[in-house]
C-alpha cells in the first residue's frame, strides 16, 4: 500500500518556508535542549518521525513534542482533523525505557491529528507497545515483534525500597496488561501465558492478532 498524502496549499506553504522557525518559537528552551538532535529523529516537512535503535527517555521526549507540534499547527491552520495528514512514527528497534513508552502512548491517545505507526523490521520490548499505540498500524512483511512484561532493572537495594519498587513496577505491568488487551484480540488468557516469556510475532500472526492492522505492500 501507498501512503503517501496530498498536501493542503496552506500547510505546504508553511511547510516549505518557515516550519523550522515555527517549531522553534513553538517550543520552550527548557522543552528542547537540542533542534538539531530532534531533527536526527524526523522528517519534519513530511512529517516522518523514527524509533530507531534504543527507545530511551530523550526519545519519549522528542516524539511527544513533534506530536504536540504537529496537532497545534493543524489547530492554528484550522485543518479539519478528517482532512490532516497523519504523523507517521516509523519503527525499528529492540526496545528500551519503559517510561519513554507510556510519553509516547499518552501523546497519541491525545491527538487528533491521525498517527500512522509503522514496523519497519523489529518492535520489540518498549518499541512494540509504542507501535501498539498507533490509531493505524501497519507492517512490513519480513518484520517482527516482541511482547513480554520488561525487566524490571534493578539492583541492589533494601528491603523496604524494593517492596516499594515491587508494588510500583506491579501496577505499570497492569497498565501494559490493559493497553495489549484494548488494542488487539488477544484474550486475558492468552497474554497471561505468553506474557512471563518472549513471544515473537511475525507480520501475518500480528495481523492476526491484531497487534498490527495491515502489512505493506506495493500498489
Amino acid at each position: 500500500m501507498s501512503i503517501n498524502y496530498d498536501i493542503p496549499r496552506e500547510v505546504k506553504y508553511l511547510l516549505d518556508n518557515d516550519i523550522t522557525d515555527y517549531y522553534k518559537e513553538y517550543l520552550s528552551q527548557e522543552e528542547i535542549v537540542s533542534f538539531d538532535k530532534l531533527t536526527e529523529l524526523s522528517d519534519v516537512s513530511n512529517r516522518n518521525l523514527y524509533v530507531i535503535g534504543e527507545v530511551t527517555i530523550d526519545t519519549g521526549i522528542a516524539l511527544e513534542n513533534m506530536i504536540r507540534f504537529y496537532n497545534q499547527l493543524d489547530k492554528q491552520l484550522e485543518i479539519p482533523v478528517e482532512e490532516r495528514i497523519p504523523i507517521k512514527i516509523w519503527i525499528n528497534s529492540q526496545g528500551g525505557a519503559l517510561d519513554a513508552v507510556f510519553t509516547v502512548y499518552d501523546a497519541v491517545e491525545m491527538s487528533k491529528t491521525p498517527i500512522i505507526t509503522i514496523n519497519q523490521g523489529a518492535a520489540g520490548s518498549a518499541a512494540a507497545m509504542i507501535f501498539l499505540s498507533g490509531h493505524t498500524r501497519i507492517t512490513l512483511p519480513h518484520a517482527y515483534f516482541l511482547l513480554h512484561e520488561g525487566s524490571a532493572g534493578i539492583g541492589q537495594i533494601d528491603a523496604h525500597k524494593f517492596q516499594a519498587f515491587s508494588d510500583f513496577y506491579k501496577i505499570q505491568r497492569e497498565q501494559l496488561k490493559k493497553i495489549v488487551l484494548e488494542k488487539t484480540n488477544l484474550s486475558e488468557s492468552e497474554y497471561d501465558t505468553h506474557a512471563k516469556d518472549d513471544w515473537w510475532i511475525f507480520a501475518t500472526e500480528a495481523v492476526q492478532l491484531s497487534v498490527a492492522h495491515k502489512v505493506m505492500t506495493q500498489d
